[in-house]
């Protein structure tokens, strides 16, 4: 059985060796047309790789992204994503489908530039460190079911119907998940946008304040959140003097 505090200790033993190499960020950022992944950024996690369908909404349509938005992509060890619009709000301002789908929302391309490339970075982070093959992993672990009982991702987040104990076991682990994938886009979105937290991530989750809450709820409140993000600031900065520097 995993408790809560197994996932705790997993998820800070994930951060902290990456947060201690961050002060060592110096160095030249990857520039447009180039393809190494970060130095800094983790490695995909080694969780077991589940089948998925890549179909996110039936009224989503195809977009062109911008170029930095797959620079973010490539700096996170992505090469292949597809970027789609959503028709409506109805999901909020973006969500990431597995294996490798980024829906915005409408909104999201009204954003400020710094805002918006958070929000992207986000959802690659999402995509980046596999949270939907970690997702189907533990549920199948948390209701018991025999190791390789499926690889179909699907099928494994079908346990989730109707549960809302299992749902409450799991918010934790979806809380660590969403400050992962949040200190992580706004690093993607320093290096590649020059965009420090004060400019991009803060501002953000101050107007999503009233979004999070709820039951077995996945995401801290928007000022939660932020402060959180407090401790890359610094790291943030440097990634953002950086691309700034070396821009011009």
């Amino acid at each position: 059985m995993i408790d809560r505090p197994v996932l705790i200790l997993s998820a800070l033993g994930r951060c902290l060796p990456l947060a201690l190499s961050l002060f060592a960020l110096m160095g030249k950022p990857v520039q447009a047309g180039e393809t190494a992944k970060a130095l800094w950024f983790p490695d995909q996690p080694n969780a077991p790789r589940y089948a998925w369908s890549s179909a996110p909404c039936e009224a989503c349509e195809r977009i062109e992204p911008y170029p930095g938005w797959r620079l973010m992509a490539e700096m996170a060890g992505l090469r292949d994503i597809h970027f789609l619009i959503a028709a409506d709000e109805d999901s909020g301002s973006a969500y990431s489908a597995a294996p490798n789908v980024l829906v915005l929302a409408p909104s999201a391309l009204r954003l400020d530039t710094c805002q918006q490339a958070f929000v992207v970075g986000h959802e690659i982070a999402h995509l980046a460190q596999r949270h939907f093959d970690e997702d189907a992993r533990l549920l199948s672990a948390l209701s018991g079911k025999a190791a390789g009982w499926t690889r179909n991702g699907e099928r494994a987040m079908g346990l989730l119907d109707g549960n809302i104990a299992l749902a409450f076991r799991m918010s934790q682990h979806w809380r660590w998940q969403e400050r992962e994938a949040d200190w992580l886009g706004a690093l993607l979105a320093a290096e590649v946008y020059g965009c420090t937290l004060e400019e991009g991530a803060l501002p953000y989750l101050r107007a999503a304040e009233g979004y999070g809450g709820g039951i077995a709820a996945a995401h801290d409140p928007g000022a939660r959140r932020a402060e959180f993000l407090d401790a890359f600031a610094e790291s943030a900065r440097r990634l953002a003097f950086h691309a700034y520097y070396f821009e011009r």
